[in-house]
């Protein structure tokens, strides 16, 4: 018999829709434009793989530390501090295989059998998984949409009880675009800090921001005492989705703990994964000038095009790269996904993926060449326009 907290967790309905994409167009031998995944069309930059592959011929294909090399925790510190103008030190971060495992890791280190979690949502959905596999119990606050997404920080308090153990929060926002101000991280931080809870910050797309240079972190308000970690990921910013690569940032006592669980977990980033993630740490300035102007051509061709299409309320966003949209009287994003599909070959997440509050939407991901985001707005055109 299987855990029944395994049982609990349902298939994604962004994988449910991905495979019945896949299967429509094994089936017909027409091609799918898919947009229901988090991740561009472009592949790693050369910078990049080139010092992976040469690691590769130099035979660094062994175990590795848990944490990091030395040098990748070092890089981190320096990057941290240089793009949010922190003084962490390489014992405050800590090497996973993805921002994926380090939610997972999280988890397992803070969490136990009904401890209460607040998560801020529509959010991505894996983190509901992690805590229900820890048996936890979630307590979710919505942004409202009005001109634009907002969080209500009188709810989020309000949510926030004695029970809670730990606070859930992403921004900027997968699906929603959204971003917290500094000051609501600043007050953010406090309130939590005088309730002793643990905050856990999603901040993996903190340079896939179009106003500014980059989001707001939650470190930059934090006190070496406090309860924070901030999870990140070189997924997004330098165009790494399947190297499986991110990163911790974490009060220095815990490195320890961190790397017990990386040890029974997956022992750690091969050594020459590592060697290429250090490129893209110490070229960081022209890989993510390259990637933002790239994504900021097809946010606003997105935007753009789709500004007077009557069946969708879509607002405009500054950060990640996605739009979240409402569609008019739909009331199930799983079958209309679906149809679209079949409609138009067109493959776009449900918003019931992301919680509750995301029913009613659509998630369109555009950080994809602007041949590419034409042909999916012009088909897509015809039945939301």
């Amino acid at each position: 018999m299987l855990a029944k907290s395994v049982l609990e967790i349902k298939e994604t309905p962004i994988m449910e829709i991905a495979n019945f994409g896949r299967a429509y167009s094994n089936r017909t031998g027409k091609k799918i434009f898919a947009a229901w995944f988090g991740e561009g069309n472009q592949p790693t930059k050369e910078i990049i793989y080139r010092e992976a592959i040469n690691s590769l011929k130099n035979g660094q294909t062994f175990y590795t530390y848990q944490n990091g090399l030395p040098k990748i925790r070092e890089a981190l510190s320096n990057y941290m501090n240089s793009v949010f103008g922190l003084n962490l030190t390489p014992e405050n971060n800590s090497l996973v295989t993805g921002g994926m495992l380090g939610i997972k890791i999280i988890c397992d280190m803070l969490i136990e059998k009904n401890d209460e979690v607040v998560i801020v949502g529509p959010v991505w959905p894996n983190i509901r998984s992690s805590v229900i596999l820890k048996q936890a119990k979630i307590k979710e606050v919505n942004l409202k949409l009005k001109n634009k997404w907002q969080l209500d920080l009188t709810e989020l308090f309000n949510s926030i009880s004695n029970k809670t153990k730990m606070v859930f929060i992403n921004s900027p926002s997968n699906p929603t675009g959204w971003m917290l101000n500094e000051s609501e991280q600043e007050e953010i931080t406090s309130f939590i800090r005088k309730r002793n809870c643990w905050l856990i910050a999603d901040e993996v797309y903190h340079q896939i921001v179009f106003d500014r240079d980059v989001s707001p972190s939650f470190l930059q308000f934090a006190k070496p005492s406090d309860k924070l970690i901030v999870i990140n990921s070189s997924s997004k910013s330098f165009n790494m989705t399947g190297w499986r690569v991110g990163w911790l940032s974490h009060p220095e006592f815990l490195g320890e703990h961190i790397a017990k669980l990386v040890q029974i977990s997956t022992t750690g980033v091969p050594e020459f994964l590592q060697e290429g993630f250090f490129s893209a740490l110490i070229n960081y300035k022209s890989i993510v000038h390259g990637v933002k102007n790239d994504l900021k051509k097809s946010r606003d061709l997105v935007f753009e095009r789709t500004k007077n299409w009557n069946k969708i309320h879509m607002p405009e966003t500054n950060a990640a790269f996605y739009s979240f949209f409402k569609v008019k009287d739909m009331s199930n994003s799983v079958e209309y996904a679906k149809f679209l599909i079949e409609k138009t070959q067109v493959g776009l997440a449900p918003g019931v993926a992301f919680g509750k509050s995301g029913e009613g939407h659509l998630r369109l991901c555009f950080a994809s060449d602007l041949n590419y985001l034409d042909n999916i707005l012009n088909r897509l055109k015809k039945e939301l326009s």
